[in-house]
């Protein structure tokens, strides 16, 4: 298959792959953007009805608590409830009871606004603002025991309860459909009676009447859990189902519920419940979501046209463009087949009309020149490689005819009786064999610390009182892992150093402690400390020489055998990538105070791994 087909092949195959995930994509997207729509307007909608539902309620129950305010309703109802009837002494006082509840049921704001407030007792009394259409009842014995809100205003101990949407029992003609607040009228001795404010049924289907009504059931449950509307005929195991479900959902968001499938109907439906804190009345709205997403089969249709002619253009567009391609990209394979190790760095700019294939021979020289860089440093990284081979293998070598030479010293000073070249002699054996091993190139703390002591008895043994040293170390840090010939290196650096202007005794100290996961080590003299412009120009130099090591290259100062501060800043660098303390300061008593750590758990196998594929590269 010729290179054009294939690229054709390969970009019509990617286009239609692109095409129709992207298609899929965006109609998921927007129908997930919808429905997350949905679920929110819905969810502020029930918030809306239930505050609607409130305000609703709250008119019915201010009438029913200025009648029970009214001195003069609360004692007739007393009268009422308690007066011998038959005794004919108090026939005055009952009419003048029936006309004092009267006159404040006949009240303007009552008539206007209401359908009826109702007031009757267990006695029989009925009273009633809708004279018109309640004006043949006589007595309420045949009713009063059959409203069902009786038994939860009693419970409720005189504060309201919601009544349900029923047929008006008391109306005398026709037929009317009302909803309300009721509540019982407390006394000393029981219910004194009961008052219920009415309204018609159509001012509630009023309020839950909501845009998009057709992708919507609404549901209000009482806090009993009593149906108290429903905004169409439900059967009974779906009005349980979405009871439970809506009292599961009480609290949460929406968004966070989401559609799950209904198992009675099939359907994938959401519910979103709302409560209210005054009424006690829950209102739930399930959202039919095969109905809710019904509007976007346009978008589906619309995703699937414009795919489709995504692909035919696409397609035609690609195969001119392939056709294009092949032709300049030859030029390209030809400089490419004539380029070899001798003319890496070597190349003359190619001259074309089209700015893509010029970047593209401009890349391709950049990565010979790149290429010839790299082959150069490696070279230079090899050379420099044996050549510390070599000298590692010299200094293995000199320091096994140096120990048998001490080892003369120590035995002729034995028979000699002085036991102090014997001593001398070995620490000077355990210096070299510590410094020229090359089977481990980290130590721990506490191999260290022998050594750097090691180091401080042969130079006592020189000086003798003109140097005076002190070595702790806390037992959690000895066994932390540090590059090798560090402390003495430091400690060399301050005798040799520290005291060249001032003649005074030599005083060093080492302190090692742990802090925050760190073994740290402290070094002080009392020397003459740095010279400001001194440590600023080693302070630069280690910024320089981080970057370099960072950057991959070999910094200043940092050849093969340095020992200086620098090299061994740049040793605990590479040993822990990074991640150690490194501070130097000059104290304010006098002499200079030297702060370094690293990682109390360390493996130093990784490090030794990394160098290791670092020479076989």
């Amino acid at each position: 298959m010729r290179f054009q087909n294939k690229l054709l092949f390969t970009y019509t195959l990617l286009i239609l792959l692109l095409t129709v995930v992207l298609s899929i994509l965006f109609y998921g997207y927007s129908a997930d953007v919808f429905e997350r729509n949905a679920l929110d307007t819905y969810e502020l909608l029930g918030a809306k009805l239930g505050q609607q539902l409130d305000n609703v309620m709250r008119p019915m129950d201010f009438i029913s608590t200025n009648l029970i305010s009214d001195a003069g309703f609360k004692t007739s109802l007393a009268s009422l409830d308690s007066l011998d009837r038959t005794n004919p002494r108090n026939s005055y006082i009952t009419t003048e009871a029936e006309l004092r509840i009267r006159s404040l049921l006949y009240s303007y704001s009552i008539v206007k606004n209401f359908y009826a407030v109702v007031v009757f007792n267990r006695r029989g009394d009925f009273f009633s603002s809708n004279f018109m259409d309640h004006r043949e009842v006589s007595s309420a014995n045949s009713v009063a025991s059959k409203p069902v809100w009786i038994g939860p205003a009693i419970t409720a101990e005189g504060r309201s309860v919601s009544v349900a949407p029923y047929e008006d029992r008391w109306r005398t003609e026709g037929r009317a459909v009302v909803f309300g607040r009721a509540r019982s009228v407390p006394g000393l001795k029981g219910e004194l009676g009961f008052i219920e404010v009415q309204n018609r049924v159509e001012g509630l289907e009023s309020i839950m009447e909501v845009p998009g009504q057709e992708f919507v059931r609404i549901l209000i449950f009482q806090a009993s859990g009593d149906v108290f509307y429903l905004s169409e005929d439900i059967a009974p195991d779906l009005i349980e189902y979405y009871r439970s479900r809506g009292a599961s959902d009480l609290g949460a968001s929406a968004q966070g519920t989401g559609f799950r499938r209904n198992p009675l109907t099939g359907q994938e439906e959401a519910i979103v419940a709302t409560t209210s804190d005054y009424s006690g009345l829950t209102v739930a709205l399930v959202l039919n979501k095969r109905i809710l997403l019904s509007p976007l089969r346009f978008i589906r249709f619309l995703t699937l046209g414009l795919g489709v002619l995504i692909i035919f253009f696409s397609v035609a567009y690609t195969w001119f463009s392939s056709k294009q391609l092949t032709k300049p990209l030859k030029l390209i394979q030809g400089r490419m087949e004539m380029t070899g190790l001798s003319n890496l760095p070597q190349g003359v700019p190619l001259e074309h009309p089209n700015d893509e294939i010029v970047a593209l021979d401009l890349s391709f020289r950049n990565l010979t020149a790149r290429l010839d860089e790299a082959i150069t440093r490696e070279l230079g990284s090899r050379t420099r490689w044996m050549q510390a081979r070599l000298d590692s293998l010299q200094a293995q070598v000199n320091p096994h005819f140096i120990n048998n030479i001490l080892t003369v010293i120590a035995n002729r000073g034995l028979e000699s009786g002085d036991e102090r070249i014997g001593e001398i002699c070995d620490g000077v054996a355990s210096m070299l064999r510590y410094s020229t091993s090359t089977e481990e190139r980290s130590a721990d703390v506490e191999q260290e610390l022998e050594h750097v002591g090691t180091y401080l008895f042969l130079m006592k043994q020189r000086l003798e009182d003109k140097l005076s040293y002190r070595v702790e170390a806390e037992s959690a840090v000895r066994k932390a892992v540090m590059p090798k010939m560090v402390l003495q290196q430091i400690v060399e650096n301050s005798i040799n150093h520290g005291y060249r202007r001032i003649p005074k005794p030599i005083t060093i100290g080492i302190r090692g402690y742990a802090s925050d996961g760190r073994w740290i080590m402290e070094l002080t003299d009392d020397g003459e400390g740095f010279d400001p412009a001194r440590l600023a120009g080693l302070e630069e130099r280690i910024r320089t020489a981080e970057r370099s090591l960072r950057a991959g290259t070999e910094g200043t100062g940092m050849g093969i055998g340095g020992l200086g501060l620098l090299n061994t800043w740049s040793r605990l660098f590479l040993f822990y990538r990074g991640d150690f303390l490194w501070r130097i300061e000059n104290r304010d008593s006098g002499g200079v105070k030297v702060t370094l750590g690293g990682p109390l758990e360390y493996d130093a196998g990784e490090v030794r791994d990394a160098v290791g594929a670092d020479r076989r590269g």
